[in-house]
């Protein structure tokens, strides 16, 4: 198993990008949906967005296992996809970012490039 193909690693990418476009369309299902029953949040435009962004990164990330190593596909693709929703929900949801995530996500990039490795 070569793990080092450029293919899978972009496939890999693309999951954390889907999960993390996922999980930042949920929270505005959420902000948009505040207080609605189950069925309304269910049926609601963006979480249905959100259910289908997140699908197509397993799809992407199932594809990727095909030649990768779980043991640094899934570290590699959980710490961009920190990386990433940090960052997006400060630009997209106006979260505030505060110096402890900043070296917390310097640690987790150093991780994943040693993990990888």
């Amino acid at each position: 198993m070569n793990h080092f193909l450029p293919l899978p690693w972009l496939l890999m990418a693309g999951a954390a990008c889907c999960h993390s476009a996922g999980s930042i369309l949920l929270k505005q299902s959420r902000l948009v949906a505040a207080g609605s029953g189950f069925w309304t949040t269910l049926l609601s435009p963006w979480f249905l967005i959100a259910l289908a962004v997140h699908s197509t990164g397993l799809l992407l990330s199932a594809r990727a296992l095909d030649h990768l190593p779980v043991s640094a596909a899934a570290p590699f693709s959980t710490g961009l996809g920190f990386i990433l929703v940090t960052l997006l929900s400060h630009y997209l949801l106006d979260e505030r970012l505060v110096m402890n995530q900043f070296v917390a996500l310097g640690l987790i990039f150093a991780g994943v490039v040693v993990i990888t490795r």
